[in-house]
């Protein structure tokens, strides 16, 4: 099995079930393989869902004042959307959320821009343009992300901010983490993040709510899964994907959040609250967790963050 995968392909769970068919028929006792066979089966279909990708792909920006960057990162595409202001400035890069992409987001997009700052928008992987992924994790969102940024003209940039949406805000919170580096780290200086993921744990339970009475080792294996996907974090455990391990900035930290949160309740926003970080949060009771393409009470949070702070 390759070793950065934690489940087996097509191909070899129907060698699997051959074999187990071939033993069931010509072996003695082979029978005794069909409990056996089923468990692998459950075993084989529980990791598909913990790992799997989005079930819905929004739209693609089409936009001919953003410029489409191309890049790879380990033999998958990568893209992202970039517009330069015309002179040295400062950068956002947002981060959409779960079934989101640029396209999505690009009212958010254009205010950075229009408050004058450079823009760069990253589709995840199964979102936008990018292509679907076997085995969807964070992890190799955050690395797709690096390599974006590493096509960034640097020169022309002052100091990098990072604008992040539900789980795009968890994307941008594991960033901070010391095991990432690159030249953007050393020019951040804001962080802003609307009705942010902060930790993993409660949207692992939600998802594995249909089969609750297998959670402890749903868990574990989910995390040995994770460590088989990346194997440079062998020893990663359930704390290390919830905030503060996971990453906690250092840079000033807006946090704007739906006061009443429809998909993600107040967990995440209470556990960002509780660090001791320089944060400056904002309950809004127009924002709903998603469908807000535009809001005027956090759009003008976001320019006077932007004034005060960015330009």
């Amino acid at each position: 099995m390759d070793r950065r995968k934690a489940s087996m392909d097509g191909y070899s769970i129907l060698l699997v079930i051959v074999i187990a068919i071939l033993s069931i028929v010509l072996v003695p006792y082979g029978f005794l393989v069909i409990p056996l066979l089923l468990l692998f089966l459950l075993y084989q279909s529980i990791l598909r869902v913990i790992f799997q990708g989005p079930p819905v792909r929004s739209l693609v920006l089409n936009h001919p004042e953003y410029q489409l960057i191309h890049t790879m990162n380990d033999g998958v595409d990568v893209y992202g959307f970039v517009h330069y202001q015309p002179k040295k400035a400062d950068i956002v890069v947002l981060m959409h959320g779960w079934q989101s992409s640029s396209e999505k987001f690009f009212e958010r997009i254009e205010l950075f821009k229009n408050l004058g700052v450079h823009v760069l928008s990253h589709d995840m992987r199964g979102h936008g343009i990018a292509p679907d992924t076997p085995e969807w994790t964070a992890g190799k969102v955050m690395q797709d992300l690096k390599v974006l940024l590493n096509e960034v003209d640097e020169n022309k940039v002052k100091k990098v901010h990072f604008y992040g949406h539900s789980l795009g805000g968890f994307i941008c919170l594991g960033l901070q983490n010391e095991r990432h580096d690159g030249w953007w780290k050393d020019r951040q200086g804001t962080l802003m993040l609307e009705s942010p993921m902060t930790a993993y744990r409660p949207i692992f339970e939600e998802l594995s709510s249909k089969f609750s009475f297998m959670l402890p080792w749903m868990k574990k294996w989910a995390i040995n899964g994770f460590r088989k996907i990346h194997p440079e974090t062998p020893e990663l455990t359930w704390d290390d994907v919830e905030v503060p391990l996971w990453g906690l900035p250092k840079v000033p930290t807006l946090l704007l959040q739906a006061e009443t949160d429809n998909r993600l309740g107040r967990y995440h926003y209470d556990l960002l609250c509780a660090q001791d970080i320089e944060l400056y949060p904002h309950l809004l009771k127009t924002l709903t967790h998603s469908t807000n393409r535009v809001n005027q009470e956090r759009d003008l949070l976001i320019e006077k963050w932007v004034n005060e702070r960015i330009v």
